[in-house]
């Protein structure tokens, strides 16, 4: 009996700590909580549960998060004292392409294509520096 508390304890202590730095990244790249669920295709709520470690992630909402954060999955088991919240601002420019390139992870082939008009639609009328 002591081994099967042992053993939740331990998935509750891994599931804050995954839940914990899906926050700090979500944080350093400023997308809402709101973004990211739609972007793993999950509800807002559910992502808040994964977030405080009340939910554990699955593996495929991992597998998710890696690819659209762009970072190793085992990133997300790292523990730490406090997660790495950057203080700074992160470039403006930077950020926005991330999360462009995040959001167009979802998107299908022709939705790509309108996209791709659009910028450049967008990119003839911009004013000549």
């Amino acid at each position: 009996m002591a081994k099967s508390k042992a053993l939740r304890q331990e998935k509750i202590n891994l599931d804050e700590i995954i839940g914990l730095n899906i926050r700090a990244e979500r944080l350093n790249r400023e997308f809402t909580r709101d973004e990211l669920a739609e972007m793993l295709d999950l509800t807002v709520s559910h992502m808040g549960l994964i977030e405080r470690g009340e939910r554990g992630a699955t593996a495929v909402t991992l597998s998710k998060l890696s690819r659209v954060l762009d970072l190793p999955i085992d990133n997300f088991f790292i523990p730490q004292s406090k997660p790495a919240l950057r203080e700074e601002r992160v470039d403006t420019k930077a950020a926005l392409r991330k999360k462009i390139n995040s959001i167009m992870l979802n998107l299908d082939e022709e939705k790509l294509a309108f996209v791709v008009h659009v910028i450049q639609g967008l990119n003839k009328r911009a004013p000549k520096k």
